[in-house]
């Protein structure tokens, strides 16, 4: 299921030596399913876990896995990177990504992955990104921006000539895109 190798399950129970309070390792993937699925390492206290995670006891530690990871996690492969000084766990997960959805799909699932794999890389470059919030039942896709594309000034413009015209292209049952971002707060806008 998840194999943890010798020299990491020694580097992993070496800093909870560390510490001075019963902790548990949590092992989540965020994003779980997607293009840009990320599985995460954190601390966490068991007693105040949900009971859905399930416990996986190692040699000087124990890891803890919600039920709705175990499939995602499924063939992951935990070692230790060395370079020079440094240290660094590094996690080889399969399954944590998902494949491009198939024709039949729903659409909500086909507008998630474009977003994914495609608008958001390219808002990335200036800071931002952007998530589907719904599809509504007349088929307007409600999109929300965030980090640079935040009260940017050209995001009616990366919305119109860009987002909208390949969702559409890609999607020809699309009747609107609409933008439902609270651009006065202008904080980390890109522009």
């Amino acid at each position: 299921m998840f194999t943890i190798s010798k020299e990491a399950e020694q580097y992993i129970a070496d800093l909870f030596k560390e510490q001075d309070e019963e902790l548990g390792l949590k092992i989540e993937v965020e994003k779980a399913g997607t293009p840009v699925a990320n599985v995460t390492f954190n601390f966490a206290r068991p007693k105040e876990l949900h009971k859905k995670f399930t416990k996986f006891p190692y040699k000087g530690f124990d890891a803890y896995i919600s039920v709705s990871y175990l499939g995602y996690l499924k063939d992951s492969d935990v070692a230790l990177k060395v370079d020079g000084t440094s240290k660094k766990l590094t996690i080889t997960a399969p399954n944590a990504k998902g494949d491009a959805p198939k024709a039949d799909a729903p659409l909500k699932e086909k507008i998630e992955y474009t977003i994914y794999t495609d608008i958001s890389p390219r808002l990335a470059s200036h800071g931002g990104f952007c998530e589907l919030v719904e599809i509504t039942d007349n088929k307007e896709i409600v999109l929300n921006f965030g980090g640079g594309c935040q009260g940017c000034s050209s995001v009616a413009l990366t919305l119109k000539d860009g987002i909208e015209r390949q969702l559409k292209r890609l999607y020809p049952e699309i009747s609107a895109i609409v933008d439902v971002t609270d651009h006065t707060n202008r904080e980390n806008a890109y522009m």
